[in-house]
């Protein structure tokens, strides 16, 4: 018997509609949000899948950032467990600076940190108890302190407010008592004018506010509880100094508008509730974040001052992804991450674009200060969906703890055009920062600087 088509079609349209609907619906690839394509592209820069090498060998502190960046964003489960294990393989080196006896506040609360952020028992991690022995570090007077000699007689202390807020942060998390006396010495550092700043003044009149320091304290505050006071006029002043673009300049070195810094007090701001003025430090982020005009291994990477992977991105990448993310280190939490690590897949080549998938290594020297404000393009740029891809392990990439950190090679840049729906929205549970020892033998064996991590 000859059946019509006529008499088939509508239910075999109908029958293909909705099996089309239902495969889509159960296809359709989940797209990360912006700050997954950034922590993403960190990912791609650990060596041998689990640390980031640097000019002057590997960098656990910033390594420690990569994993907080990961954590936040629930993704790249492998490679943070490998980073966590290389972290508690290389502890001494990382808490000492290599010199047996010595000891730094700052390195202390960012491994506990990164404990805490992975489930781990920050008492018992690495053979160290982290907890007891940061506590040991807290003076009398509630300053948390370094122990350097570098093999000599005289003992040299390079924390700072950064270190303090870290310490707190970390203490709060394992579930202890967070001493009074380290909250009110952090306290007795605000300005007149309601920021803080990064180092401790002699006096209240040297009191120098900074986007960073203020940044941290607040995340620190507001961990802590009660200091709703001075968390809010701290919270003021970085709405006042946040420019028109949402961009915000440091202090010292640091005094461009740039991404680290942005990146601090957008936490900040967002943990503090300020939403609108969170949004406009997000955005300034995302203006800086290399796209589909960039090439291939470059995308996700969010520059210090401009849409470009050069010698400053990874620090400038890993502090973005905590802010794009909408949370802060009081809260940043792996748990449920996914395997793989996300990526920026564009729907037609760019012209700047690579073949290249991973990132490739970049050699960097001694990052000098960049010059001018970058401001995000208008040009438009081919669409995009940000995939979870498999695990890319990269050769060699850069490593440097410098204000901007270390990235991959250049490449142009672009607003990161993503498509579809986040699974991963900014509002989930970030460069972290800042084990602060820069003194001059660390500053050439780690690279340190004002407003970096350790």
């Amino acid at each position: 018997m000859r059946i019509s088509g006529r008499t088939v079609a509508p239910a075999l349209i109908t029958a293909t509609l909705l099996a089309l609907q239902a495969t889509s619906a159960a296809a359709a690839p989940a797209v990360p949000s912006d700050a997954a394509a950034a922590a993403g592209w960190a990912g791609r820069q650990l060596k041998d899948g689990d640390h980031v090498e640097g000019d002057f060998g590997a960098d656990p502190g910033l390594t420690a950032d990569v994993v907080l960046a990961l954590s936040a964003t629930h993704t790249g489960r492998g490679e943070t467990t490998a980073a966590t294990d290389w972290l508690a393989a290389h502890a001494e080196s990382y808490l000492t600076g290599d010199t047996p006896g010595d000891i730094y506040a700052g390195s202390l609360a960012k491994l506990a940190l990164v404990a805490e952020a992975g489930h781990r028992d920050p008492g018992a991690f690495a053979g160290r108890d982290l907890i007891a022995q940061l506590n040991s570090r807290m003076q009398p007077s509630g300053r948390f302190t370094d122990r350097a000699t570098f093999g000599g007689t005289e003992v040299n202390d390079y924390s700072n407010t950064l270190t303090q807020s870290l310490a707190l942060i970390a203490l709060e998390r394992d579930g202890g008592a967070v001493p009074g006396a380290a909250v009110d010495f952090l306290l007795a550092g605000q300005c007149a004018d309601g920021g803080f700043p990064v180092f401790f003044p002699e006096t209240p009149a040297e009191c120098d506010a900074d986007a960073d320091g203020t940044g941290m304290v607040v995340q620190a505050l507001l961990a802590v509880g009660n200091e709703d006071a001075a968390a809010g006029k701290a919270l003021d002043w970085l709405e006042k100094k946040q420019g028109k673009d949402g961009g915000f300049a440091g202090t010292g070195p640091t005094a461009v508008v740039n991404a680290n810094s942005t990146a601090l007090a957008t936490q900040a701001l967002r943990a503090g509730g300020r939403g609108a003025a969170a949004d406009k430090g997000a955005d300034w982020l995302r203006g800086r974040q290399v796209g589909c005009e960039g090439a291939a291994k470059d995308r996700g990477a969010v520059g210090y001052q401009e849409a470009k992977a050069d010698g400053n991105a990874l620090r400038a990448t890993v502090q973005a992804v905590t802010a794009l993310s909408g949370i802060s280190y009081a809260t940043v939490d792996g748990t449920g991450a996914t395997e793989g690590l996300a990526a920026v897949e564009c729907s037609s080549p760019s012209p700047t674009a690579s073949d290249s998938a991973g990132a490739s290594p970049t050699p960097t020297g001694e990052p000098t200060e960049p010059g001018g404000s970058a401001t995000p393009t208008d040009s438009p740029v081919p669409s995009a969906t940000v995939t979870p891809t498999p695990s890319a392990t990269t050769p060699a990439p850069a490593g440097s703890t410098s204000p901007g950190g270390t990235g991959g090679s250049g490449g142009t840049g672009g607003a990161l055009a993503s498509t579809g729906t986040s699974a991963l929205p900014l509002a989930v549970s970030s460069a972290a920062l800042i084990a602060v020892g820069a003194a001059a033998v660390v500053a050439v064996r780690r690279r340190r600087s004002p407003g970096t991590g350790a």
